[in-house]
């Protein structure tokens, strides 16, 4: 069966998973709502509707729009932490009546596509740390830094608020930002990715407002919404993972087109929509695998060239130098392995 997949134009969301609050906060700095509805197809009278919907890109118009009106440097950050103190969005009740932050994540994980479709996740462990490497799964263009700082908002203010402290919290961005003192945390800019490093020992430890109860009534009405908002992968995500799953082989374009139920020629419309192509995606793919596998330290330049499907470590070591500015085993040098 083809793998489901959406971009900006066809995921529904629920107008107050994030859309409220933004015109709320917004609102109350002076701007008019019909400047910030401009441009979507939202009316006033949707957001009176306790199950107004609207469409990943209306959302993406709307940041913009919010942007562009009050060019505020705190207001991604605010709305991340209104989010998740909002009653009206289950899966943020969720979060924080969790046991902990495992269940947490583990919840955020499953449900995220009711808040941020947008994105998906890679999980690895490194040196007693969780990383969660952020990705997009469709192209988000401007506002990916804004919805990136939205997303790392909300969990960085629920690790705060149940744990009561952010040391050894570490987030790195691929965007500069100025704004270093509103993540409250240790912060590296201009990375080779998007990621939130969570010390281990974080994650078992019970969080200030746990109740069961609670926990399991939120996630009821979340399972309920799934009839809603449908769960589906973006267009992005999808071809990179049926190429992560056959690596060391490299997928042609028609192959990876069959896999998606589409024909090659309307997967090169939706990559050029998305303002990217097959053959950068590929290379992500190849660099993303080439900096995981480094960080476990146990591999020759020959096994990795052999793993990415790389003719000989040459080609291999030149690719990644390109990628990172650092040859591999600099690169490798840099996690310290026993």
């Amino acid at each position: 069966m083809p793998t489901r997949h959406f971009d900006s134009h066809d995921k529904i969301l629920l107008l107050q998973h994030g859309s409220t609050e933004l015109l709320a906060l917004a609102q109350r700095r002076g701007v008019e709502l019909h400047k910030l509805l401009s441009g979507t197809s939202i009316f006033e009278q949707d957001l009176q509707r306790p199950h107004g919907r609207l469409h990943h890109a209306d959302w993406l118009k709307l940041l913009q729009n919010c942007q562009h009106q009050l060019k505020s440097p705190e207001l991604p950050f605010l709305l991340g932490s209104a989010m998740l103190n909002s009653r009206y969005i289950a899966v943020c009740q969720s979060l924080q009546f969790a046991k902990n932050l495992k269940q947490a994540l583990c919840h955020l994980y499953y449900f995220r596509h009711q808040l941020f479709p947008g994105f998906y996740v890679r999980l690895s462990q490194q040196n007693e740390h969780l990383i969660i490497e952020f990705k997009a799964a469709v192209d988000l263009g401007p506002q990916h830094a804004f919805m990136l700082t939205i997303l790392c908002s909300l969990l960085l203010n629920l690790i705060k608020q149940q744990l009561g402290s952010l040391a050894g919290v570490r987030l790195q961005v691929q965007h500069s930002c100025s704004q270093h003192q509103l993540w409250g945390c240790d912060l590296a800019i201009l990375q080779p990715c998007d990621s939130l490093s969570i010390p281990l020992d974080l994650l078992q430890k019970k969080f200030a407002d746990a109740e069961p109860v609670q926990f399991k009534a939120a996630r009821r009405t979340c399972r309920q919404l799934n009839h809603v908002l449908i769960k589906q992968r973006g267009v992005l995500e999808s071809i990179c993972r049926l190429q992560q799953r056959a690596l060391p082989l490299l997928l042609s374009q028609e192959q990876v087109a069959a896999a998606l139920g589409l024909s090659h020629s309307t997967l090169k419309r939706v990559l050029s929509r998305h303002d990217t192509n097959f053959a950068r995606l590929i290379d992500e793919v190849r660099r993303d695998a080439a900096r995981n596998l480094l960080q476990q330290g146990q591999y020759s330049n020959r096994q990795l060239a052999l793993k990415l499907g790389y003719s000989d470590e040459h080609n291999f070591r030149r690719a990644f130098k390109r990628w990172t500015g650092l040859i591999p085993s600099s690169f490798k040098g840099m996690f310290h392995f026993n």
